[in-house]
């Protein structure tokens, strides 16, 4: 076996969430420097880098899903594996963006793609782990299965696709709302193991996505914004307190569930001031609470991709 290949055998299937993460950002870059800090060409820049890295990700587990099929095949059959494969699709919608400006219209079927790919492994999910559920099973992770889809009502204006973007926001808020409280209760009750324990940063997502999603897909009430900004900071705030303990765990793939959770709430918080900075509700000074935590979620992104990149190397020369 080359070294591309052990490259690829070695890649943990995880990784799509630093792939993913990093599509997001360098759209969230952009849109920062573009409208809050006046420097869009800074923005071009380092959207230019996210999405590269993110693009070369992906093909990787594009290709390693065609010379490694068993082994990506087996992993479907691990809740954890099967619902972390969420941010593949998600990462194909963010991804789609940076091609608007390449192949014009063209980009919408590869969001497409995204879209519909992420459906079906919805219902595959569904199928093979809610059928007979164990609470055991069920890990932040669903939140990417069931939740994650709202990216499509992030994504939907750069295709002027809005009622694709509403239809999949309802979804994801609709499966928010009896996943959510089953999460906490098996959180409490029932130990993480620690290589999964990561994965509590997730929590940090889904009040962000569908913040996000509405603002981007809905004329939205500054009202309903401002009680998703105060939840959303709750959330944060908890997983904050967890965070340093969770950041001196031994490395493990889930370590990629550093990354979008923060993201995503970084974008939320932009959207979230921009709407209520055009009401009239805030001053532009607010803008300063997204700055900050999109400064988090870059260099959580950037130590995440190192760490990545260390443990990879690692098991390559083994």
């Amino acid at each position: 076996m080359n070294t591309f290949k052990r490259v690829l055998f070695a890649l943990p299937f995880p990784v799509s969430g630093v792939m993913l993460a990093a599509a997001s950002l360098g759209i969230l870059l952009m849109q920062f420097f573009g409208s809050v800090l006046n420097l869009p060409y800074a923005g071009l820049v380092l959207q230019s880098v996210c999405g590269a890295v993110s693009a070369v990700i992906w093909v990787m587990l594009v290709l390693k899903a065609v010379f490694f099929f068993p082994q990506v095949k087996s992993a479907f059959c691990d809740p954890i594996l099967a619902s972390v494969a969420g941010t593949f699709p998600m990462a194909t919608m963010a991804l789609s963006v940076y091609l608007v400006d390449i192949i014009g219209e063209w980009a919408v079927y590869l969001w497409y793609a995204g879209v519909v790919l992420h459906a079906v492994l919805i219902v595959f999910f569904s199928v093979r782990f809610l059928r007979e559920p164990k609470l055991s099973q069920v890990f932040p992770s669903w939140l990417v299965v069931y939740v994650g889809i709202v990216l499509a009502s992030i994504t939907a204006p750069y295709f002027n696709q809005i009622t694709v973007g509403q239809i999949c926001f309802w979804f994801g808020f609709a499966a928010l709302l009896p996943l959510l409280p089953a999460l906490l209760i098996r959180c409490t009750q029932i130990p993480i193991p620690e290589p999964a324990k990561p994965l509590v940063c997730i929590f940090a997502a889904p009040i962000s996505i569908i913040l996000a999603g509405y603002v981007q897909s809905f004329s939205s009430n500054a009202y309903v914004v401002s009680a998703l900004l105060v939840a959303e900071t709750i959330v944060l705030i908890l997983v904050l307190l967890q965070l340093p303990k969770l950041l001196r765990l031994s490395f493990y793939p889930s370590y990629a569930a550093f990354t979008f959770p923060f993201v995503v709430t970084a974008t939320a918080y932009l959207f979230g001031t921009e709407s209520l900075v055009e009401a009239g509700l805030i001053s532009a000074g607010w803008y300063a609470v997204p700055c900050m935590v999109l400064l988090l979620a870059f260099g959580l992104v950037l130590y995440v991709s190192v760490r990545y990149v260390q443990a990879l190397c690692r098991m390559v020369s083994l």
